[in-house]
Order: C-alpha cells, then sequence, then structure tokens
C-alpha cells in the first residue's frame, strides 16, 4: 500500500491562508527584510499558487542589492526554495552551492541549518544517495553545535534510508529523531502521532508485525491525547492514515475478518471524498479481505465500484484493481478472462519499469553533471587560493630567503599528494563506472529474457486467435498442441528473469508453474487427475532446460489425452533426479490404460509428439525406456552439455 504521509496531508490540507490577492498585498507591505520571512511562513499550497509572483518579486529585489550580501543572501535562498517546488533541483542545488561556497555571504549557523535541509531535500528527490549521506553528516555537526533542526523536515534521514530498503537502519534513525522531537519544546501536537505512524509503517515493511501494531496504536493514543480537542480535522487524519495502515496490516497477516471491520467500521464511514487515493485504496483492501474470505458476491460489487472512480491516474493503485479483478476471475476458474488482466498488468509494470530505468538513467547523468559543477567551483576557489598564497609568497620572498626555499618544497610535496589523491579519484571513479556498467548489462539480460516471453506469449495469443477461425478439429488440436510448447518456453524465460541468475533456470520452480499451467489447460470437470512431483533442487543452463521442458510438456499432455480414457480419476508422477557421474533421471508415469499393444518403440510409431520427444532427449544426450505394466513408465536418463 502507498503510504499518505501524513505531514503533507495536513500542510496541504489543514493549513488555511489569505486569497491570492491578499496574500500579495500583505507581501508588498513588509520591509524587504521581512519578506523572505512572509514567504517561508506561507503553506506550500499558498506559495505554489502565487509562485510566479514571488519569483518575479525576489528576482527584482536581488537586482537591486547586488552587492550587499547580508540582504542578498536571503533573496538568493527564496529564489532557491521556489526552484525546489517548481521542481527545478538543479537549479536550486546551483543557489545553494552558491551561498555555501561563497565566503562573502557570511552565513549564521542556523542559515547554514536551513540551506543544508533544503540540499538534502533536493538531492533526495534527485535520488542521489551519495549526496544526501554527505549532507547528513554536516547536518549532524551542527545539531552537535547545537543547532535546531527544522521540526517538519525531521523524519528526511530516516526516509533516505527506506527508500534504499534499509528498514533497521530507518527505524533506528525514526527512533533518535522522536527522541530529538520530545526534547523540542516548539514542536505543535501533530508531529509526535505523525512519527510513530511512520515508525509502525517502517517496522510494517520489515514484517515485523507486532511492533508495527503496537507503534499504530501509539500513534492513535498520542493524538486522542494531543488532538481530539484542540484539532479535531488534524486528529481525524491522523486516525484515517493510521487505521488505514492498520487495516493493511491485518491483511497482510491474513486476518481478514479483522481487516473487513476496521475499514467498513473505521475508516469508510469518515472519508468524506470518494475520489481520493485513500478511499481507493481501502476499496481494494476490502475486496481483496472479501476474495480471501470467498464473498464473491461482495467482491465483484466492489470491483464494479471501482471501475466507475479508479484510479485518480495512478498506476500502482490501477494495477492493484486489475490484480483484484485477475485474482476474482481466477477464482471463478474463468482462466481466459483472468489470463486477460494478467495481461494489462504486465504492460502497466512493463511501463512502470521504463520509467523507473529512466529515472535511474537520469539519475546517474545529474550526478555526473552535479559533480563537474561542484569540481568547477572547487577548482575556482583553489585558484583563487592560490593567487591569494602567491602573493603572500612575494612578501616572504623578499623578507627572508630561507622560508623561500621551505615554501617550494613544502609545495612540492603537497603537489605530489594532490595527483596521488587525483589518482585514487579517477581509479575509485573507474570501478564505479564498471559496476554500472555491469548493472546495466544485467537490467538489459533480464529485459531481453522478459521481451522474449512477452513476444511468445504474443505468438500464442495469435494461434489462440488463428483456432477460432478453424472448424477442422485436427488443425484446432495441432494449433493447441503448438500454443503449448510455445507457453513452456514462455514460461521458461519468465522464471529466468525473475531469477537472480539470469544463465541458469531454478528448475524446481520452474516445473511448479509449469505443471500448473498444463493442469489448468487439459482441466475438465469430468475427470479427477492428480500430479505427483519429486523434484530435486536443480539448476539447469538454457540448453538443457529448453528440451527438457518441451519433453516434460508433451509426456505429460498425452497422459491427460490417452491415458485415462473411459476412467474418472487417475495419478501422474513426475521425478527429477541427479545421478552418479553428472547425469540426471526423468521418470515420468501413470496409472491408466497404457500403451497399445502393437507399441514397440518410438521410432515405430508415426506421432510429432513420439518425433518431437525423441529428438529432444537426442539433443540432451538422452536415452529412453518405456515400461507398459498397469500404466505407463518412460525412464529417460540424460546429461547436461557442456
Amino acid at each position: 500500500m502507498n503510504k499518505i504521509t501524513l505531514s503533507l496531508l495536513f500542510l496541504i490540507l489543514a493549513l488555511k491562508g489569505f486569497s491570492n490577492e491578499n496574500i500579495q498585498k500583505a507581501f508588498k507591505a513588509k520591509k524587504n527584510s521581512d519578506k523572505v520571512s512572509f514567504f517561508r511562513s506561507l503553506s506550500n499550497e499558498e506559495k505554489a499558487e502565487d509562485i510566479y509572483f514571488f519569483q518575479s518579486e525576489f528576482t527584482s529585489l536581488l537586482k537591486q542589492n547586488p552587492n550587499e550580501y547580508s540582504v542578498k543572501k536571503q533573496f538568493l535562498f527564496a529564489l532557491g526554495l521556489i526552484n525546489q517546488i517548481q521542481n527545478q533541483n538543479l537549479e536550486a542545488i546551483s543557489k545553494f552551492n552558491e551561498l555555501l561556497n561563497k565566503k562573502n555571504y557570511n552565513l549564521s549557523k542556523r542559515e547554514t541549518m536551513d540551506i543544508y535541509v533544503a540540499l538534502q531535500e533536493c538531492y533526495l528527490k534527485l535520488n542521489l544517495y551519495s549526496k544526501v549521506f554527505d549532507i547528513n553528516k554536516k547536518i549532524n555537526t551542527l545539531i552537535s553545535n547545537g543547532v535546531d533542526y527544522p521540526l517538519w523536515s525531521y523524519n528526511i534521514q530516516s526516509r533516505l534510508y527506506l527508500q534504499l530498503e534499509q528498514y533497521d537502519k530507518a527505524i533506528s534513525q525514526l527512533k533518535s529523531e522522536i527522541t530529538l522531537l520530545y526534547k523540542n519544546p516548539k514542536r505543535d501536537s501533530l508531529i509526535i502521532p505523525s512519527a510513530y505512524n511512520d515508525l509502525g509503517y517502517y517496522y510494517h515493511l520489515k514484517k515485523d508485525y507486532n511492533n508495527a501494531l503496537s507503534y499504530y496504536n501509539k500513534s492513535i493514543k498520542t493524538a486522542t491525547k494531543s488532538l481530539i480537542t484542540t484539532n479535531p480535522f488534524a486528529y481525524k487524519s491522523v486516525l484515517l492514515s493510521t487505521q488505514s495502515n492498520i487495516a493493511n496490516l491485518y491483511l497482510d497477516r491474513n486476518e481478514y475478518d479483522k481487516t473487513i471491520s476496521v475499514i467498513t467500521e473505521d475508516i469508510l464511514p469518515k472519508i468524506e471524498s470518494k475520489n481520493t487515493p485513500i478511499y481507493i485504496q481501502s476499496y481494494l483492501m476490502l475486496g481483496e479481505a472479501y476474495l480471501k474470505t470467498n464473498k464473491l458476491s461482495k467482491t465483484k460489487s466492489i470491483i464494479e465500484t471501482l471501475e466507475q472512480i479508479c484510479c485518480l491516474n495512478e498506476v500502482k493503485l490501477k494495477i492493484q484493481l486489475l490484480e483484484l479483478q485477475s485474482s476474482y476471475y481466477e477464482k471463478k476458474e474463468e482462466f481466459k478472462t483472468s489470463l486477460k488482466y494478467i495481461a494489462k498488468i504486465e504492460y502497466l509494470k512493463d511501463s512502470l519499469l521504463s520509467v523507473q530505468n529512466l529515472n535511474l538513467l537520469k539519475s546517474t547523468e545529474l550526478n555526473y553533471f552535479i559533480e563537474n559543477k561542484e569540481k568547477e567551483v572547487a577548482t575556482k576557489n583553489q585558484i583563487i587560493e592560490e593567487k591569494e598564497k602567491t602573493n603572500l609568497n612575494i612578501i616572504i620572498i623578499g623578507l627572508i630567503a630561507l622560508l623561500t626555499t621551505s615554501f617550494f618544497a613544502f609545495q612540492n610535496n603537497r603537489r605530489k599528494r594532490l595527483e596521488i589523491e587525483k589518482m585514487n579519484t579517477s581509479i575509485s571513479k573507474k570501478n564505479e563506472e564498471i559496476k554500472v556498467s555491469l548493472h546495466e548489462k544485467e537490467l538489459l539480460l533480464k529485459e531481453i529474457h522478459h521481451r522474449v516471453k512477452n513476444n511468445l506469449q504474443i505468438i500464442s495469443g495469435i494461434l489462440s486467435l488463428q483456432n477460432n477461425s478453424i472448424s477442422d478439429e485436427k488443425a484446432k488440436q495441432v494449433l493447441v498442441d503448438g500454443q503449448d510448447r510455445i507457453q513452456t518456453i514462455a514460461l521458461l524465460h519468465k522464471t529466468m528473469y525473475q531469477n537472480k541468475n539470469f544463465n541458469m533456470v531454478d528448475f524446481q520452480t520452474y516445473s511448479n508453474e509449469l505443471i500448473t499451467y498444463i493442469r489448468q489447460t487439459n482441466f475438465t470437470g469430468n475427470k479427477n487427475i492428480t500430479i505427483n512431483q519429486e523434484i530435486e533442487n536443480i539448476q539447469f543452463n538454457i540448453d538443457t532446460a529448453i528440451p527438457l521442458s518441451l519433453i516434460i510438456n508433451e509426456i505429460i499432455t498425452n497422459c491427460y489425452k490417452h491415458a485415462f480414457k473411459n476412467k474418472t480419476e487417475g495419478i501422474i508422477s513426475i521425478s527429477i533426479k541427479k545421478q552418479i557421474n553428472d547425469s540426471y533421471e526423468l521418470i515420468i508415469e501413470d496409472n491408466g490404460n497404457g500403451l497399445p499393444e502393437n507399441f514397440t518403440s518410438f521410432e515405430n510409431t508415426k506421432s510429432v509428439g513420439f518425433d518431437l520427444i525423441q529428438g529432444l532427449c537426442q539433443q540432451i544426450d538422452g536415452e529412453i525406456e518405456i515400461t507398459s505394466k498397469h500404466g505407463t513408465k518412460i525412464n529417460i536418463q540424460f546429461k547436461e552439455p557442456k
């Protein structure tokens, strides 16, 4: 579930200010020295509504005071905040760094803290985590020197660890932040309940449900004590957010009755507008809980309601709705309809993956751009310092010759040290580039398997459409068989891109999915066929996995078609075990009717399926042995090609 950050919800909905016209009049009536404070006191919503007005005003004020650095720094900082609101984070970073790097601005510790916090938010939005860590160190140094940290920026550092999925560090950091909040007498009554809700959510992501529930309840208890009479609106916001998290926790713990109770009794009656993410998310959770408890009519009603209002252009909410629809039709055994929704889910997930990859690439480029800018600033500062040192050296040389010689010796050592440091930096950069290149290749290989799987499924879909236009039953069956073989290979590629090692196939996992697919495609209501599996945890390369999977598909499908004629139930057993001398054994047997009496071997049988099995066995250096007594048993001894 996407967490609705309570602080942002409160700032956007609870803070009420002047109309645009009144805000502009109040701003112009202020003295120049007070205008920045007035701007910073406004809510983000109010700033955004008049953003171009403020940008014009502060730009003009900056031009009016080009050399008065004590005044100029305030206007430059305000313009940086405006860039940040407009998501122009690079421009904001440039302004903030100018304030930090020019000594003329003579920043106080309080002003330095405000700039670092603003920089931290910019880098976090750009996913430049190394920069955020650097800023964190500087902020912690200021805090240790007694500088107050802005209250509603308390969770930026823990959010960083959260984005990196380092939940233990996020939890530890947030607990430290809560301790500091309790010590700060300037905190308002909303911030502590909000922080406890965040802490419960961090434990929730870690799947530590007991601690998560404890902190959610602590959030509600604290809010009830501090907000219910003083700020009912904020109290309702805390309650809705926390109870939504609690409902999601019960859902994750499979406590569906509790999920239903919390949503229907505590959440939905309090939500006034249906066109909000929290309302849609609550309905999605409710639909999933009803589905898990087999209340299909209620699930259908919820799906119909969500189809009318979902999903506020939120792709992740749309995916959750499609997953609920797919599960609902799968529960009703309408597998074709379910597969249609699965295809839509794959399409949306592919779109999300493309966006994430693009953001990753942009983050890398931005990091490179920012580092170059910082190096340019550092170089300029170094040039200035060297000029100042040169002037000083001229005076020293004129006074004392001995000190001149010592100074040049010192400079020579310093130059060598800088060269060594540059070499180390270059080596580190090369290593980082190699890591990035390796990661990109892994992403590309994963994408290739994903695309191959998708293309094979498209071919399977085309065969299915073609099948609908053919009346000849034999031709239809040939197309169905071809479709099954294509789907077998598609499932294999799916398993490979879900595996961490893209060169090998976890055959135990893959065979479970393959046999599930075969069972679904050959399901008939009048026969009860059981498939027993005994497959060892074996990794095969793709050259072995493809023919082996096709052999399994052909044999088990053939069992469904022929082995149990005139029978209402049967058993198919499959096992794959590793033998000595790096060989493997595949055994598939059934308790069906057995082979015809005139059957002698695969070579004498005019069947595409048997010819395919024979040919595939040769690819993996396999030997086939067939026995037919109380059913049929096929034993294949094979080796993995090197």
